[in-house]
């Protein structure tokens, strides 16, 4: 199942945070085309939709990519595992007096 990475109701802060988390190499989907990012800006994002071999090229293959601009990123959609079983704090989790007695994060 996917999600719609970017909703219109979403604020400009959960918007930064879900651009903090896309990761070159991830899989996504944009209208039709289905690929991998490649690379990711404040302004597009752009998605390797298909490798062809060419050794003519330095790296020996041919990518052909699509650009999806910010007008465009409620259309971009990921898989929702990537949202699942991720920290965002992984600062020290008992900075005051009576956070040792808690369990630990796991079995809360």
């Amino acid at each position: 199942m996917t999600i719609p990475i970017f909703l219109s109701e979403a604020i400009p802060l959960e918007i930064r945070n879900i651009l903090k988390s896309l990761e070159v190499g991830m899989p996504v989907r944009f209208r039709h085309d289905e690929g991998l990012i490649s690379f990711i800006c404040e302004e597009y994002i752009t998605i390797c939709v298909r490798k062809i071999p060419d050794e003519t090229y330095r790296n020996g293959e041919r990518e052909v990519n699509v650009i999806c601009r910010q007008q465009d990123w409620d259309e971009l959609e990921i898989e929702d595992t990537h949202f699942q079983n991720k920290r965002n704090y992984r600062g020290k989790t008992n900075d005051h007096p009576g956070n040792e007695m808690l369990p630990p994060i796991n079995e809360r």
